[in-house]
């Protein structure tokens, strides 16, 4: 056998043996990527996860039929470089995190091609030869990204998107422009039909998206400081779904369905929830409903209203200690909003039913026959569930950093 002979023959033995480790590198080089690149460290099974894994599973493995036989096709390799060329400038990015994802690839499969050469003893020759065609193919693999990035960017599509974000820019005006002048926009640059409602969604600035998930009707801000979305008539399962795909991970509120001249006010009430989200008196999530939380809201709306109206109220009780004032609170809270007997309220506040009357009794002494009236017991009810909600937004704000 002639050197040259013995020299291919220990090349393929040892693309044979790299390609043994290919289900390790993949996941190697997916967990390294996730770590280093915020943007792309997405949930399990999320769009972002999806793509990543896919393409790391088509270009690892591609890499080694490449240099085994170099007359190999490359067209599914360079349609996945295309396609996440593509990906990447609908996501509004430019090419910088997915040439850094390419980077840590080839780091990875580097490190563990000198650590299996050196327990393999494979000859220096053959490690270079492997190391110069990675070079070679991420090369290959970044041109075919910028050629998918460069169609995207020229797409007519794309285009369209950005004319859509000044149409929803001057959908949410204020003060409000004539229809005239949206439905003008809308017809000669957006192709976009008016709708007769439409939904907001407020979401947070630092939140995660998928723009690619979005329905093409959607108008989206996504690099604006406040980051929203409007999607066209209410929100059908169809449009759940989408939602969920393109914001699983975010922190965002669905806005009311409201007539498309009036959604700066959807807008407005759904950052007004987010708000609250962020301030601990709602449970923070993804896709928060603002219909389950405008009670809330009203009542948070005019604090220092908030505190007269308990002054008012508790104005009789200004001369107990402060433990029994408190202790009366409570029992009023629970007996005004719940309107539940002694033995409820005694379990809901883990104290004995007979100490729950005798409080009631003392709150009679105090507040004479303003439990009775029906509009005073209404005012209270109100004051004393806005009370409740500015003290959790005060503990919310005093347990964040900074606060």
């Amino acid at each position: 056998m002639s050197e040259h002979d013995r020299s291919q023959t220990g090349f393929r033995h040892f693309l044979d043996l790299l390609r043994t480790e290919l289900a390790d590198v993949t996941h190697e080089v997916v967990t390294e990527i996730k770590q280093s690149i915020p943007e792309y460290d997405r949930p399990e099974l999320s769009a972002y996860d999806q793509i990543l894994r896919l393409g790391t599973e088509i270009l690892l493995p591609g890499f080694l039929d490449r240099v085994t036989d170099p007359d190999a096709p490359t067209v599914q390799r360079d349609e996945t470089c295309r396609a996440l060329g593509h990906f990447e400038a609908v996501e509004g990015r430019t090419l910088d995190h997915l040439q850094a994802a390419a980077r840590i690839a080839f780091h990875v499969a580097w490190r563990r091609t000198v650590v299996l050469a050196e327990r393999e003893q494979i000859p220096t020759a053959v490690v270079s030869t492997t190391v110069d065609a990675m070079l070679v193919y991420l090369e290959e693999a970044v041109a075919q990204a910028r050629v998918g990035y460069q169609q995207a960017t020229g797409h007519a599509d794309v285009r369209r998107r950005e004319e859509r974000r000044r149409l929803l820019h001057l959908i949410l005006q204020q003060p409000a422009v004539v229809p005239e002048a949206i439905e003008d926009l809308a017809k000669s640059t957006c192709w976009w039909p008016l709708p007769a409602e439409a939904t907001l969604v407020a979401v947070h600035p630092e939140a995660p998206s998928t723009r690619s998930a979005l329905d093409a009707d959607v108008l989206a801000d996504f690099d604006g400081a406040e980051p929203c979305l409007l999607v066209p008539g209410p929100l059908t399962e169809a449009r759940h779904a989408m939602l969920r795909a393109a914001l699983s991970d975010a922190s965002c509120v669905l806005g009311l369905t409201l007539p498309l001249e009036r959604a700066t006010h959807s807008l407005r009430w759904a950052r007004r929830v987010l708000a609250l989200a962020e301030e601990g008196v709602i449970r923070d999530g993804s896709l928060i409903p603002c219909r389950d939380h405008l009670m809330t809201m009203w009542l948070l709306s005019d604090p220092a209203l908030v505190e007269e109206l308990t002054r008012h109220h508790l104005d009789p009780l200004r001369d107990v200690s402060e433990g029994q004032r408190r202790r009366l609170v409570e029992t009023l809270a629970e007996a005004v909003t719940t309107r539940s007997t002694a033995v409820d309220i005694g379990e809901r506040l883990k104290v004995h039913p007979q100490t729950v009357r005798y409080r009631l009794r003392q709150l009679e002494g105090y507040l004479g026959n303003s439990l009775e009236d029906a509009d005073a017991r209404f005012s209270l009810d109100a004051t004393l569930r806005a009370a409740s909600l500015h003290r959790r937004r005060r503990l919310g704000r005093r347990g964040t950093p900074g606060a």
